[in-house]
């Protein structure tokens, strides 16, 4: 008999998203909905793996209806924006090309492009791109919760399967908060937290291509502000030039691969009792908390989180922080 993963119907949407994005979802049956709770199909895996990467969950024998033979097509991670569809480089290691634009267009039969993302340049985070099937499209707009942004591909980073962590992270700001989303990129971050609490959000990224699409995408969205958004383009290490020390309540530190090397922003920034978002990449057999505390001790570390697949047996984790 099938398992499934037992959660509350008001956390079963992010619930499943993770899921779906850690590649245990069981694709041959669906989701139900029981008396208040939703059973999510899961592939036969460890239980204690489950637990450690989504949370203290009930795993339960279930028996949930199969799907049909075309929602079934097995997906690799990818991440679908509107009419293009990226790609990591490394699904080409286990599946054709021909049957990955296969599969991409039985499952989205609307899409005109199909990237591969060869790599990241370290400055910028800029994604070296690919064109594997279709147009070549450059540019395009997408919606996360109804804030647009517009996005060029191959210019800023930009990962769709952030929306819910955006969303999720803007939930825990308070109202009157001064926050700094230090790795803004185009403002996932910076506008679900200025669309829901009246908050300053001082948004900052290095790459200037970036920073021109902040500044259009807090323009296109503000009938939604209800809080301020103040753009910037610097180094962040520059930052200690321009925002007084101790005066920010909260901090987004979206940068997964290096946001440990910038302790000296986070500790002089931020108030006593103010909150760190650290984002890190990890395997799973890492001690992810040491990790963080190696380069910030004397820091309270709150919770750790696993927020969605890297690659293979690497995932980015979310550690919440408090300063001391």
């Amino acid at each position: 008999m099938p398992l499934c993963l037992s959660v509350n119907r008001s956390e079963a949407n992010s619930v499943l998203q993770t899921i779906r994005n850690l590649g245990l979802l069981n694709e041959n049956y669906r989701v139900v909905s029981l008396d208040g709770l939703v059973l999510i199909p899961i592939i036969d895996v460890d239980v204690e793996l489950i637990r450690n990467l989504v949370g203290e969950y009930s795993v339960v024998e279930c028996n949930p209806p199969r799907r049909s033979v075309r929602a079934s097509v097995k997906m690799p991670s990818l991440d679908h924006l509107g009419e293009v569809v990226i790609v990591r480089k490394n699904v080409l290691d286990h599946i054709s090309a021909e049957e990955l634009v296969q599969r991409v267009r039985v499952t989205y039969p609307k899409v005109r492009a199909i990237w591969i993302k060869e790599d990241t340049s370290e400055i910028y985070r800029k994604p070296i791109l690919k064109l594997l099937w279709g147009e070549e499209i450059r540019e395009i707009a997408v919606k996360e919760h109804g804030i647009l942004f517009k996005v060029k591909l191959g210019e800023v980073y930009y990962n769709s399967r952030l929306a819910e962590e955006h969303h999720r992270v803007a939930s825990m700001v308070k109202h009157g908060e001064v926050v700094l989303d230090a790795f803004c990129g185009v403002g996932g971050f910076t506008l679900h937290i200025a669309a829901s609490k009246l908050s300053i959000v001082i948004a900052n990224d290095i790459n200037p291509v970036a920073y021109e699409l902040l500044v259009e995408n807090i323009n296109l969205n503000k009938k939604k502000l209800v809080g301020t958004a103040i753009p910037l383009n610097m180094d962040s290490r520059d930052l200690l030039t321009v925002i007084r020390e101790e005066s920010v309540d909260r901090i987004v530190a979206d940068l997964p691969h290096s946001s440990l090397d910038y302790a000296e922003i986070y500790t002089k920034l931020l108030k006593r009792g103010g909150i760190l978002h650290l984002y890190m990449v990890s395997g799973l057999s890492e001690r992810v908390e040491q990790k963080v505390l190696d380069k910030l001790s004397g820091w309270r570390i709150e919770r750790c989180i696993n927020v969605l697949e890297y690659a293979p047996r690497e995932f980015i984790y979310r550690c919440d922080l408090t300063k001391l």
